[in-house]
């Protein structure tokens, strides 16, 4: 079966198996996914077992560390998600409280993404829930969710706590990038090939160290000296770019809308950064939380890969 036919077994299935596949594609875990649901670890691996004897098709593989989504529970999943957000919205119209969302969502995401992304996404979102209210901590320091430090991550690496919901929209791509006032002033010219960065001053991370490996790995005998500014701040890169100081790494989604900034090598990607969304196991009982994670996962798929 194809994930183009379960429309016509709806009538048919069980709610709780969908149910259970979304929660378990969320959690990438039986246990943590019948935490969610309320239920039990066996009950849930029964309803998965079922789920794939109608598919005909195995939907997860089992691992050390879990289960592994097949490429068809992945085609299946964004449907299986539509249809739980469907079924959610409904049964919260049925019930007596007013339409809307209110309150306040705490979201925690990294400088450059709370400074330069976060922002225009979550207007629009203000704009449609006027009674929503939104508290943006940036830092590059993880928050810890299970404390509820935050309501909602967005980060680039997976979170390490057990219980928390999670999904990977993605990938971030950086490229090298200079100002076209930098590149007019050295008279250099925009250099072609990697040994072309020779001589210009490199941008980096505080100790230099990335930038002396991407030279290695390039054949560039780049030294720390070299680096002639460096921060552990992604926005100050990225200001330094800017303000002509000299080449490094920016995330391709906001340079590309810069038009005083000229990509270098664009044929390399200096790193590519895993982009997840991560909320309190609270998300499926709490409208507000729904609303701004779903929000986010949409509105940010533009900027991955």
């Amino acid at each position: 079966m194809t994930s183009t036919d379960l429309p016509h077994y709806l009538g048919s299935l069980d709610w709780d198996l969908i149910r259970a596949f979304t929660a378990v594609m969320q959690t990438g875990n039986l246990t943590r996914a019948a935490g969610l649901l309320r239920t039990t670890q066996p009950t849930v691996g029964r309803q998965i077992r079922r789920l794939e004897a109608i598919v005909g098709e195995v939907l997860f593989d089992r691992t050390a560390s879990g289960l592994r989504p097949t490429a068809q529970a992945a085609a299946l999943f964004e449907r299986a998600e539509a249809l739980d957000r469907a079924v959610t919205q409904f049964m919260t119209s049925l019930s007596a409280t007013p339409a809307g969302v209110s309150g306040t969502v705490r979201i925690t995401a990294s400088q450059i993404l709370g400074i330069h992304v976060l922002p225009v996404i979550i207007a629009p979102l203000l704009a449609t829930h006027p009674d929503l209210e939104i508290e943006l901590l940036v830092s590059d320091v993880v928050d810890n969710l299970l404390r509820r430090d935050a309501d909602i991550a967005v980060r680039f690496a997976p979170p390490d706590q057990p219980d928390l919901i999670t999904r990977r929209l993605g990938a971030v791509s950086l490229g090298l990038y200079a100002s076209r006032a930098y590149l007019e002033r050295t008279g250099r010219g925009v250099p072609l090939v990697p040994a072309d960065l020779l001589g210009h001053r490199a941008i980096g991370e505080e100790e230099g160290s990335r930038a002396v490996a991407f030279g290695r790995q390039y054949q560039v005998p780049l030294r720390k000296s070299d680096v002639g500014f460096r921060s552990a701040s992604l926005p100050a890169q990225s200001a330094a770019i800017r303000a002509g100081i000299g080449i490094g790494p920016m995330l391709v989604h906001l340079a590309q809308r810069d038009e005083t900034l000229v990509r270098i090598l664009p044929d390399i990607t200096v790193a590519t950064l895993p982009l997840w969304l991560v909320a309190h196991d609270d998300l499926p009982r709490s409208a507000r939380l729904r609303a701004v994670f779903d929000h986010l996962a949409a509105a940010l798929k533009p900027i991955v890969d």
